[in-house]
């Protein structure tokens, strides 16, 4: 289902991207970063993570937050994982995140390169996340 969700947000992303060019760059910047947050989670779960296992992003958010006391937001926790059990795509991950972050606070001005790159960056993480996925570790 995170997967299929993800290409649902991408068909987005390609959409705006292709038939609105320049008109909702922040939105292509916005939709790309959420499809590689379904991409990734579709990638890293079930897992099991220091001798625990966890369904999913929730069961892992609640474990760090409310037992471990981790201070993370959940966007930082995710990209931690990302780091640690996708290392090939955790720079363009990260990259995509701050972009998506700041897109929100630039009154809209986002540019047509940044937009191609969230685009080239989200089809990227797709690729990896959809092979074998990551066991636990």
């Amino acid at each position: 289902m995170r997967f299929e969700h993800g290409e649902h947000n991408e068909s987005l992303c390609d959409h705006l991207l292709t038939n609105t060019p320049g008109k909702f760059n922040d939105w292509v910047v916005t939709t790309a970063f959420y499809a590689c947050i379904h991409f990734v989670e579709h990638k890293i779960f079930p897992s099991t993570i220091d001798s625990e296992d966890f369904e999913n992003f929730e069961n892992y958010c609640d474990v760090q937050h409310n037992k471990v006391k981790n201070p993370l937001s959940k966007h930082a926790l995710k990209a931690e994982l990302v780091k640690k059990r996708i290392p090939s795509i955790s720079s363009q991950y990260r990259w995509l995140k701050e972009a998506c972050m700041n897109s929100r606070y630039t009154n809209y001005s986002v540019s047509d390169e940044k937009a191609r790159n969230s685009n080239l960056i989200m089809k990227k993480i797709k690729e990896a996340c959809s092979k074998d996925r990551a066991k636990a570790a």
